[in-house]
């Protein structure tokens, strides 16, 4: 087969057509037989686009009583085919999938989670030919998500018999409760207290477990904070989402990255180059603080292979689109709770690039929302992720790869703009950035200053180096054909302030640039001059020792004052 058709599974979350199709697999079936040994109650938690629908539809079609009959064509080839459990194909499976309710108002996610289960147990009633007909209207007629699945489960003691018990499978369980939770924190503690409609249906759900018409299950999702919601109604759950022996189940680690690139790639010479770039971008996910690897976010991986394999080069844009309204919630993100507070959390992470606080594997509503919260939100959504180092056995938390640092920085300059009170104009800014590619840098300080002289006198009481820089980012990252790396270490006891490097994915040749930036108050405007002058000096001694900036093609090495409002700079 020719390298160009080779197929990757980008999309497909239904194994039996991933298999017929002749799709690349990663096998992740060696964690069946790993969670068969678990307790039989079980959630499992992903930030989204991570293979989480595709591994329950391998257990659906594995655990399914009517797809005995495919297991060999199914799995003959992969660990589990040729290690079965005990339990394959032992089960009715009952499969729900709350990942496309719609959550636009209280009214409108309510109906669409009843539509949801109805669908769901009309198709395994009819599925497993089970009931008359009256006694499926009767049940799907019902008017509550809890009323329905109590009817069903009325009518399954008095019919059917408890020889083939329900494997009960839920994808993406907390999806529409996540987008509650950022429209409306009252309406999400509604919708999960004792007498919400959530709760109420997941209580039925234990019933049907206590009675014993439910054997197992298997729950995947994103964050805890439903489930904790929930409390004792639905306390029968084992996490398994922070075990460090169920750590790559899903996304890709490097190994499998290296495997499924070396499939498509033709020049083998450029594997580790093109290894490090998607190492930077779409790596980095610890779930457990010794986990002894990091893995990739399998659908961005899946994306870069799929447009990389027939033109041998990087696709044009290294976020996949349809992750992007995913992540563009990020400015919904920070209006839950405090909204002030949550801003702290932003600064921090930008200036510092690391938080340290607790990991939560539980959240309560019983007492407020606070920083420590929103940290762990973020990092259940996949913004953060562990470091996988602790500071005094508290876990610290990074941002995981360049996509996601791209968006923060993405919405922190929409924040500068906003409370300058300018209008964002993007056009400007990526206009101005292409000037910048061609070797005129002013245009970006001309932005900067803009937003520097639009800000208050007040705002800059709290200013210095680090706000200035941080603006300077901010602008930058717009530009996507440049990528962004600040304070690389060169000496000892020095770090380049700022470099902008030609993106990877970026066929043209941009100017590259390093920065050495200053700040000075408007009192201290007289030592202008020799705080140029000490900065170029800085920067005539980085490009003296460091290797990395003396093969740099087109650099250039720009010294930066910033007296109050003004912007002044000088080439080396």
């Amino acid at each position: 087969m020719q390298k160009s058709q080779i197929k990757y599974p980008y999309g497909i979350s239904n194994f039996e057509q991933l298999v017929q199709d002749n799709y690349i697999f990663v096998d992740k079936t060696p964690f069946i037989e790993l969670l068969e040994s678990e307790e039989r109650f079980s959630v499992f938690l992903r930030p989204r686009r991570m293979g989480k629908s595709l591994f329950l539809s391998i257990l659906e079609y594995y655990y399914d009583i009517r797809e005995k009959d495919k297991f060999e064509k199914l799995f003959s080839k992969y660990y589990i085919g040729q290690h079965p459990t005990p339990k394959a194909n032992a089960y009715r499976v009952l499969k729900f999938d709350f990942s496309g309710i719609d959550s636009q108002t209280s009214e409108s996610t309510y109906r669409s989670f009843l539509l949801s289960i109805r669908f769901a147990v009309s198709t395994f009633m009819e599925n497993y030919e089970l009931f008359e007909e009256e006694d499926r209207v009767f049940i799907e007629a019902q008017e509550t998500p809890a009323e329905l699945m109590k009817a069903f489960f009325k009518l399954w003691k008095e019919q059917v018999d408890d020889e083939t018990p329900i494997f009960l499978l839920i994808d993406e369980y907390d999806h529409f409760t996540n987008e509650i939770l950022i429209r409306d924190l009252t309406e999400f503690k509604k919708s999960v207290s004792e007498d919400g409609y959530v709760r109420k249906f997941y209580e039925t759900i234990k019933i049907g477990t206590q009675q014993g018409f439910i054997d197992r299950f298997f729950i995947t999702g994103v964050s805890p904070i439903t489930m904790d919601s929930l409390t004792s109604g639905f306390n029968i759950v084992k996490h398994l989402t922070g075990k460090e022996e169920f750590h790559n189940m899903m996304g890709f680690s490097e190994e499998e990255v290296k495997v499924l690139l070396d499939l498509v790639l033709e020049d083998k010479d450029r594997m580790e180059t093109i290894l490090e770039d998607m190492r930077l971008w779409y790596n980095g996910y610890r779930f457990n603080p010794e986990a002894k690897n990091s893995v990739y976010n399998s659908d961005m991986v899946l994306y870069f292979l799929d447009n990389f394999k027939k033109k041998q080069r990087y696709p044009t844009q290294m976020l996949d689109p349809n992750i992007m309204p995913d992540y563009n919630k990020l400015k919904q993100l920070f209006q839950v709770a405090n909204y002030m507070q949550n801003m702290e959390v932003l600064e921090e992470i930008l200036e510092k690039g690391e938080l340290s606080t607790k990991l939560i594997y539980q959240f309560s509503f019983a007492k407020p929302f606070d920083k420590i919260a929103f940290i762990n939100l973020l990092y259940y959504l996949g913004n953060l992720t562990l470091k996988g180092e602790t500071i005094y056995d508290i876990p610290c938390f990074v941002i995981p790869n360049y996509v996601i640092k791209e968006l923060y920085w993405q919405y922190y300059a929409y924040l500068l703009q906003e409370n300058a009170g300018l209008t964002s104009d993007a056009y400007e800014v990526i206009r101005g950035m292409r000037q910048v590619a061609d070797g005129d840098i002013g245009q970006l300080f001309e932005l900067v200053q803009k937003l520097l002289e639009a800000l208050s006198n007040r705002d800059f009481q709290r200013f210095d180096e680090k706000y200035v820089k941080m603006a300077i980012i901010a602008y930058a990252f717009q530009a996507e054909f440049y990528y962004i790396r600040s304070e690389r270490e060169v000496t000892n006891d020095g770090y380049l302030d700022l470099e902008l490097l030609r993106h990877p994915k970026s066929s043209a040749q941009p100017h590259q640039y390093v920065l050495e930036i200053k700040y000075l108050k408007q009192a201290a405007e007289g030592q202008l001059k020799s705080t140029m002058a000490a900065a170029k000096k800085q920067l005539q001694s980085y490009l003296a020792i460091d290797a990395e900036l003396q093969r740099m093609e087109k650099l250039k090495a720009i010294a930066v004052v910033v007296v109050k409002d003004q912007v002044h700079f000088e080439e080396c």
